[in-house]
């Protein structure tokens, strides 16, 4: 069975289980207009505004961007008073964006918006956000004020202090969230009312301050590996993956409510990618309403969550923990496997009948990552193929469940003894150990990347199991799946920009869920040209006895990554031998009195020793 008919349930499914169709298939947009922006506080409005004309004047001063904003939150104030005061009232709210936009004509025409204007919606819309460009560096960096600078700055206007930053942080990431921008605004506030106090302000802003820039870089990052993957393979993959996570989140919740929530909150993914700010704001607000106003059927853990602002909602749901299961809930899924009927039900609707089991399975067990239960789901189709043209079909089904059981359990093994070696080594000695053997391992997969690139994604994944090895078993594997998905995700989105190599085009391509078990399948790229032996290639000198251990242990990982991108066939033995014998030289060599000479007498031999493991003399 094909992947892509399993996942292509999810869009027809949702619109046939459900007894209500969600908002935006009754009407193209939102039909909310400016005088009913009520579920907001005024300075949230502005914050959107800000956010919004931000994102679509990049280039724009912050003055230019606060014009086009004020206009836009004059006319909320006004039509909020008097509805009957402007025909622009009663437009829906995205068009008066728009209308509002282009009324600063002087504006537009200065950064080549005059031609969209012209036109009429939906065009109008459309080219504008075309306009959006979130290439790195097309904005250029942003120049920090010194910790003194940006406390003055604080002191004397904190409402223009955190505009500039919002405008900053907006025009470089046009395809954010709002409300990623305005929690890393929340938090960059924090930094500012916390270290203008401290006598030591740049100690305290170096910290703290770039806390903040990781959140907002993995925020973004995150956001972009979605639109990624919605260019790569359509919405069906993130749908299929959210049937997963909401079946585990909301496990009272039934069949046709997950279909329903899952549709709505990955079209609302579709609107963040295409740049439609507004759009992907009201979608997500009415997700999060959706959910607020269902507690008792959904879960009772978001309470605290619709406590929020509507802006605040949907990130914390997001991030909420699973709820308690149904106290009835059965504690198998039998009806799936010691029944002969499954297989009218799978003749009726094959992809439905697969959703049903992903759902029903998620909703029993939340220690199970979502990516392993899509990955089951697919493994029920192909054993449903297999088991119903026969006679012994319960018989067959049965030998089937093993198999799907052995996989769950495969999965846990790996996870197991990883955590287990970490628990030996400790986290320096597991991240040391796993960074060289992962080195090894992904620099013959892709030679093509940087040393910088190989180390950082490779970084990234021995984190995955020094931060998640500590969590409870409930939370162990869903965990690891995360983390480990994030990094071959930035391999993927790396790839889009610059094509690294076929086989990584194949993983990246294929399917998300089964992307870690492509990319572990993965030996040396069978088209690499190694790079050619040069003598400065492997060069030794007295820095390597006194230099900082990190710096030391870096030079030495990047000498590692350079041997296997001249020899990517090399066997573990070679390696193993190769690297024992540096040992011996690096050690005789910084006991020596005259460390220069050594170097420059027993590294050519360390060379040639090694081309002849090599066999290239």
């Amino acid at each position: 069975m094909k992947w892509v008919t399993f996942i292509s349930f999810l869009f027809l499914a949702s619109l046939a289980a459900s007894k209500h169709l969600p908002r935006r298939y009754r009407h193209a947009g939102h039909q909310d207009t400016i005088a009913q922006a009520t579920e907001v506080t005024p300075d949230e409005f502005r914050g959107i505004a800000l956010v919004i004309s931000s994102q679509a004047l990049q280039q724009a001063t912050y003055e230019e961007v606060s014009k086009v904003k004020n206009d836009i939150v004059e006319l909320q104030k006004k039509c909020a008073a008097d509805e009957k005061s402007d025909p622009e009232c009663t437009k829906p709210l995205g068009t008066v964006f728009l209308d509002e936009f282009c009324h600063e004509q002087e504006i537009i025409a200065k950064y080549g918006f005059a031609d969209c204007c012209a036109k009429v919606d939906p065009e109008r819309k459309d080219c504008i956000l075309a306009h959006k460009n979130g290439t790195p560096g097309f904005i250029p960096p942003f120049q920090k004020p010194s910790a003194e600078e940006g406390c003055k700055a604080f002191e004397a206007d904190p409402d223009q202090t955190m505009g500039r930053y919002v405008y900053e942080i907006a025009r470089r990431y046009p395809f954010s969230k709002t409300s990623s921008i305005f929690a890393g605004a929340r938090k960059y506030k924090e930094v500012l009312t916390t270290c203008c106090k401290e006598a030591d302000k740049d100690a305290c802003f170096t910290e703290k301050a770039t806390e903040v820039s990781k959140y907002l870089r993995k925020e973004f990052a995150r956001q972009k590996q979605i639109c990624s993957v919605h260019r790569k393979l359509g919405e069906l993959p993130l749908r299929a993956l959210k049937v997963a996570q909401l079946s585990q989140k909301f496990p009272k919740a039934d069949f046709p409510t997950v279909l329903k929530l899952s549709a709505d909150i990955v079209h609302a993914y579709t609107e963040c990618c295409k740049g439609d700010t507004l759009e992907c704001l009201l979608d997500r607000a009415d997700v999060s309403k959706y959910i607020c106003s269902h507690q008792a059927t959904l879960s009772s853990k978001v309470h605290d969550c619709c406590e929020k602002s509507l802006l605040e909602q949907g990130d914390c749901i997001a991030h909420s923990e699973n709820d308690d299961k149904p106290a009835d809930l059965s504690p198998t899924v039998r009806e799936f496997i010691d029944n002969k009927e499954v297989c009218q039900h799978y003749a009726d609707n094959k992809s439905l009948h697969q959703a049903k089991f992903v759902h029903e399975y998620g909703r029993r067990h939340p220690e199970l990552s979502p990516e392993l239960l899509v990955r089951l789901g697919k493994g029920y189709g192909d054993l449903l193929e297999k088991c119903c043209p026969l006679e012994n079909v319960v018989e067959c089904l049965g030998h089937g469940e093993a198999e799907l059981k052995k996989h769950i359990s495969d999965t846990l093994e790996v996870m197991k003894k990883n955590c287990e070696l970490h628990a030996t080594a400790g986290d320096y000695l597991f991240q040391n150990e796993s960074l060289c053997r992962l080195l090894v391992h992904y620099t013959k997969k892709a030679p093509q990347l940087t040393f910088d690139q190989l180390y950082e994604y490779t970084k990234g994944l021995t984190k995955a199991a020094a931060k998640c090895c500590h969590e409870d078993e409930a939370h162990k594997l869903p965990c690891a799946e995360k983390y480990v998905s994030f990094v071959l995700g930035e391999i993927c989105r790396e790839h889009e920009m610059h094509h690294i190599n076929k086989q990584v085009c194949k993983c990246c391509g294929d399917s998300l869920t089964f992307r870690r078990e492509c990319f572990s399948g993965l030996g040396p790229d069978p088209e690499y040209q190694p790079t050619p032996f040069a003598p400065d290639l492997f060069t030794f000198h007295p820095d390597l006895c006194t230099a900082d251990p990190e710096v030391l242990k870096r030079k030495k990982q990047k000498q590692l990554v350079d041997l296997i991108k001249h020899k990517p066939t090399i066997t573990d033995e070679q390696l193993a031998g190769v690297v024992v014998d540096f040992q011996g030289m690096n050690t005789q060599c910084c006991e020596d009195a005259d460390s220069k000479t050594c170097f420059e007498r027993e590294g050519p031999k360390l060379v040639e020793r090694s081309r002849a493991v090599f066999g290239e003399q």
